[in-house]
């Protein structure tokens, strides 16, 4: 129910800024198009309109992504069909859809990009993150030629490159300062052992450390991020991590009520939770939504974004 989950009497008390939605070239041969009606319904937000800025992530794959060492018959890749020329049309049109629905598009193309689960990582396109580059720029070179100009995008790989190596490491796959516009950050706690997490100030002054030379003059958004209370593969117990993840929340809420004296945070505009659980079968592998057993956790956000309203108000 997303009339509920965007108003006020979530749970939570508080209205989101951020609308996140994403889609993909296609599914196969059936293409996939900008969320017009609902980015108009649900989003529709201009930072002073007092609605959610639309987030909207968009994938160069035609399969939702399916790459993985058991998939043995299915891998493809749209990367060399782009450069060809093939999606031009199709391109357009999301040009075109954006820039009809006349408000702000934190454009997120191709997260993730320097892992081995995407369609569009280098493991696709013969170990040569350039690929990825020339396909960023090509999208962004239509964007240019029909004169979209409420678009602003996001640059965002994950945290940690798999598998590591040089040529795979996430500024390989950097298209340069003249096609991103604000820096994505990625790092998720999945919070499924036993012993004690690295709290939300530990994850993100590295991810800080790591970015802060080369990106420091633009604006940082974590376009996903959260903290899991445990899955329950392999009989495990569902939400058995809750008390860590609430305490997870409740720090991380308090690093940003006090944004002011720590200079990691003081460049991130904004925040999306991940509210999604990562499935294999029907067990939950990585518990990351915010479900109404968490009580704890809900309360730890409560009260964290009551005293982030306080300093406002």
């Amino acid at each position: 129910d997303l009339d509920r989950l965007q108003s006020a009497d979530n749970g939570l008390g508080y209205t989101w800024d951020i609308m996140p939605a994403s889609t993909r070239i296609g599914w196969y041969n059936e293409d996939h198009h900008f969320p017009s009606i609902l980015a108009e319904k649900y989003a529709g937000g201009n930072g002073f309109n007092n609605r959610p800025v639309l987030q909207f992530t968009y994938q160069f794959t035609t399969n939702n992504n399916a790459v993985s060492p058991s998939n043995t018959t299915n891998l493809q890749t749209p990367m060399f069909d782009i450069l060809r020329g093939k999606y031009d049309a199709q391109f357009i049109r999301l040009a075109r859809d954006i820039k009809a629905y006349q408000q702000p598009v934190l454009f997120r193309l191709n997260n993730e990009m320097n892992t081995d689960w995407t369609s569009y990582c280098g493991m696709m396109t013969l170990g040569d993150p350039e690929i990825f580059n020339l396909t960023w720029r090509y999208l962004y070179d239509i964007f240019e030629q029909e004169n979209v100009d409420n678009s602003i995008w996001i640059w965002n790989p994950s945290h940690v490159s798999i598998p590591y190596s040089n040529w795979g490491e996430d500024l390989t796959y950097y298209p340069g300062h003249d096609y991103v516009h604000i820096l994505g950050l990625t790092h998720y706690e999945m919070n499924n052992g036993t012993g004690n997490i690295p709290s939300f100030r530990t994850m993100y002054q590295d991810v800080y450390h790591k970015n802060n030379d080369l990106f420091g003059t633009i604006p940082w958004i974590i376009s996903e991020f959260a903290c899991g209370s445990g899955g329950n593969a392999n009989g495990q117990q569902l939400y058995r991590n809750q008390a860590s993840q609430a305490q997870w929340v409740k720090d991380m809420l308090f690093e940003w009520k006090n944004r002011a004296i720590n200079p990691y945070v003081k460049n991130i505009v904004g925040a999306v939770w991940f509210n999604c659980h990562d499935y294999t079968g029907d067990l939950i592998v990585n518990a990351l939504a915010i479900d109404p057993p968490l009580t704890d956790t809900i309360k730890a956000f409560k009260e964290g974004f009551d005293a982030l309203e306080s300093l406002t108000s």
